[in-house]
């Protein structure tokens, strides 16, 4: 695969062939691609804890919803957050979204404007994405910020799919099946 064809910065969003799967009506930004593998962090999910019972944090965590990233490492805590404030060891995806996983962030007074917190993350190995994408168990759209950080997480599949101009609901769940 060449450089031009990782695709880290766009959106996974699971086709109906996944129904069942645990990656089922999920939508994923995927933070790094590359020839040995992929990083992602689900984006629509809610988890069923709160910050608080994860995080024993003095003083109280802000009130920010924990959604599930993915299910690999679910004691692990991420938290994608927008740009206009970065951490020492954020790492920048783009323009509108940095990751970080130092929980000073929770208790920083000029804390980034928009804030996700993840436990979890979805991880693929050498070739592994690649094979799902030509089993089309994917579909691959751009990034865009209002989706990450302003639409309803049971929306966000479908809204990242509009803006390809296609319907998710019209979408045959056998399709892909080789």
């Amino acid at each position: 695969m060449t450089e031009q064809q990782y695709l880290d910065g766009n959106f996974l969003i699971a086709l109906p062939g996944l129904e069942g799967d645990f990656f089922a009506n999920s939508i994923t930004l995927l933070i790094e691609h590359n020839q040995d593998g992929a990083f992602g962090l689900i984006i629509n999910k809610p988890a069923d804890i709160t910050l608080p019972q994860i995080i024993d944090h003095t003083p109280e965590p802000p009130d920010l919803p924990v959604l599930i990233g993915g299910p690999v490492h679910q004691d692990q805590l991420y938290f994608l957050h927008s740009t206009d404030k970065v951490y020492p060891n954020s790492y920048i995806i783009n323009d509108d979204v940095s990751l970080t996983t130092s929980t000073d962030l929770l208790s920083d007074p000029t804390a980034p404007e928009h804030t996700l917190v993840l436990v979890g993350y979805a991880g693929w190995a050498s070739t592994q994405l690649e094979q799902e994408l030509v089993r089309d168990a994917w579909l691959v759209a751009s990034f865009n910020r209002d989706i990450v950080f302003s639409t309803p997480f049971k929306n966000r599949p479908q809204a990242a799919a509009q803006k390809m101009g296609l319907d998710l609901n019209l979408i045959n769940a056998n399709s892909g099946h080789h």
